[in-house]
């Protein structure tokens, strides 16, 4: 009664199959009874967790929606979303740094909510609430209800409550998460729609950033390895398993190539151990897997071939709807300018290369904790566990006194993901040799191992701290995923680090808000609320609150029709003060740069602007304004108020 259950659990293609290897390997055995134990949980337990933990995260998140903002994110994004609501079309009308998706999803909140920014945040709620179940359910693949209860409250904390603005890259993490449900699906039930569903997430995912082509990249990867580690019944000719190794050495370089020839763009001492050294483990293990698998016995190329028709279909059927009316018009170039521009420009000018001195703290003390906690004894382990509970309000108490011990674990948490994944890709090749992991779990471990690493990548160029938070509820799976492995994983420590984590975050970080992240503690200064009516009530810091309220009123008492001319690049101006950029089509013209004054006075006369308003430069992107325009500008509109960093100037 066993094995059948087992077969249609697990998908095996035949029972012959699963009764041979179960035979030649008992400890095949022990693991495969271990993790059907973990599935037959009683049902009520699981729910009960799972209504306690989706209770838990609506009221974390929900608590903390609106506060902090930074002015440019959401100044661009509700700028684009209103656009849209106009009948523009990203990249065609109007400038747009991302692929256009999340303007379509956030113009849509507009008209649910209300045209302010409070309402795209209340979307990204919405979607933040699907996402729970569905890292929830990923989670359960691997350990029981309980254990992955807690580790999806981990995830929880590490996620939107540091940072709420409806950012693409929360999106990129939400549908990665649900392609990356949708495969674990898949790999216990192998039917051609979760295929399908992995690749409409990743494909979707693309459209709200063009970074979602990581999670895209990490399932090619993934399907291209099982057909090394998926039992089958087809016996190979040794010319097709030659010319099948061959393309697949030439995929994985391929892969590694470009990987590399992108960190080459903004590179320091710790970009390529940070972002390259886990891709090149995980494309390390695939070529081990298929060369060491047993040979004559593989899936065939056809099934290969399904498989990845099935998710490219899902993949490029979004992004054909998105592209329809751009195909009508004939616009279609002016898309792949955009997004390629955008590109060019995050790696020329938004960079931030990782810290050299926080990844080697990091790395070495995830080292050396992590040979005290498995390669010792159960009781050296269990004293271990014992000393990171006590440790723990200790370590928390001194991270928000001295900036340099939060630091240090800041780094230590950070570079834990390069580490896991490296780590995870060594003890998958161990394990595989000694036959202690089944097809089927094989195939889990290297699918998170995959995702992984390769989503890792948004990290990059610009690795600010709360890059961070858009792949840590990753590492947390594949650290849940390679735990579950373990015969008797030390309980104690893995339940204290998992508490301090939690604690880090939520008592350390998050006060602070995303500027002090991973660098201070600080307490929540952001307590006033902005009172214009399209802030939606966003809680900022009182100086915030101050400037933007008196700017939106120096401008209702001086502005004349419906547009003005704010720079260098303050969208929030517009959009907050409810006007329109006289120079929004410019970004579409071709003129010298040397005539960029012409051009753009040329532009506010047009538009019959009275008043424009001038922003000190303290930033290295976007450039400040030429001195020859600024200078005509003073003279064209010579009335001025200064408001904070603003300078509001108007014609009588």
């Amino acid at each position: 009664m066993v094995l059948p259950e087992y077969r249609k659990s697990y998908g095996f293609g035949a029972t012959d199959v699963l009764v041979d290897s179960l035979s030649s390997q008992p400890s095949l055995l022990r693991v495969a009874t271990r993790s059907r134990f973990l599935e037959v949980k009683s049902p009520i337990v699981r729910r009960f967790v799972f209504a306690t933990v989706l209770l838990l995260s609506a009221l974390y998140a929900g608590s903390g929606l609106k506060r902090g903002w930074f002015p440019w994110d959401e100044g661009f994004l509700a700028q684009s979303a209103e656009s849209v609501l106009n009948g523009e079309l990203p990249h065609r009308d109007f400038p747009e740094i991302y692929t256009g998706g999340l303007s379509y999803l956030n113009a849509l909140s507009f008209r649910l909510f209300g045209t302010n920014l409070a309402s795209m945040r209340y979307m990204l709620f919405l979607f933040f609430l699907l996402w729970v179940p569905a890292f929830y359910y990923s989670a359960c693949r691997f350990v029981s209800a309980p254990v992955a209860g807690a580790v999806t409250l981990l995830a929880i904390a590490w996620s939107i409550p540091n940072y709420s603005a409806a950012m693409p890259s929360w999106y990129n993490l939400f549908f990665g998460t649900f392609g990356l449900a949708a495969l674990l699906r898949y790999i216990d039930i192998p039917r051609s729609r979760w295929l399908f569903i992995a690749g409409l997430c990743g494909g979707i995912s693309c459209l709200f950033k063009i970074s979602g082509l990581y999670f895209v990249a990490a399932v090619l990867l993934f399907l291209l390895s099982r057909r090394a580690v998926t039992p089958g019944t087809a016996l190979e000719s040794r010319r097709d398993v030659a010319l099948y190794r061959i393309f697949l050495a030439v995929a994985v370089l391929f892969y590694e190539s470009l990987v590399l020839l992108l960190l080459r763009e903004a590179a320091n001492v710790a970009t390529y151990p940070y972002f390259w050294a886990p891709n090149l483990a995980i494309g390390a293990a695939i070529l081990w897997l298929e060369f060491h698998r047993v040979k004559d016995r593989g899936r065939s190329l056809f099934f290969l071939f399904r498989e990845l028709m099935s998710f490219t279909v899902g993949v490029v059927l979004p992004i054909a709807i998105f592209l329809i009316r751009y195909v009508l018009a004939g616009d279609v170039l002016q898309v792949s300018t955009g997004v390629s521009g955008s590109v060019h420009g995050h790696l020329q000018n938004v960079t931030e290369p990782p810290s050299v001195m926080k990844f080697v703290v990091g790395i070495t003390v995830n080292l050396i904790l992590g040979l005290a906690v498995f390669m010792t004894g159960t009781r050296i382990a269990k004293a271990i566990g014992v000393l990171f509970f006590a440790g723990t309000p200790v370590v928390i108490f001194l991270a928000r006194v001295h900036p340099y011990i939060d630091r240090a674990v800041w780094g230590t948490i950070w570079s834990f993901l390069p580490f896991a994944v490296v780590a995870g890709a060594i003890l998958l090749v161990f394990w595989s040799t000694r036959g202690r992991l089944n097809a089927t779990e094989q195939e889990k471990v290297l699918l998170v191992l995959s995702v992984c690493a390769t989503t890792n990548l948004i990290q990059f160029p610009y690795g600010g701290a709360s890059y961070f938070c858009y792949v840590a509820p990753f590492a947390f799976l594949l650290a849940t995923a390679l735990v579950s492995q373990l015969e008797a994983p030390p309980k104690l420590a893995l339940s204290s680090t998992l508490c301090f984590c939690v604690l880090y975050i939520a008592l350390v970080v998050t006060p602070g808000f995303v500027m002090n992240m991973g660098q201070q503690y600080r307490p929540d200064e952001q307590t006033a609320t902005l009172e214009i009516h399209r802030a939606g009530g966003l809680r900022v810091y009182p100086d915030f609150a101050r400037t933007y309220d008196d700017l939106s009123v120096v401008i209702k008492q001086h502005v004349r029709g419906q547009y003005t001319f704010a720079a260098p690049s303050c969208p929030e101006v517009y959009f907050l003060n409810d006007l329109r950029d006289a120079t929004a089509t410019l970004f579409r013209a071709n003129y010298d740069p040397s005539e960029v004054t012409k051009v753009v006075m040329t532009a506010l006369r047009e538009h019959d602007v009275n008043l424009i308003v001038l922003k000190d430069h303290d930033v290295p992107f976007p450039a400040p304004l030429p001195s020859d325009l600024r200078a005509t500008l003073e003279q064209e509109f010579p009335n001025r108020a200064i408001v904070g960093p603003f300078e509001v100037r108007w014609k009588s």
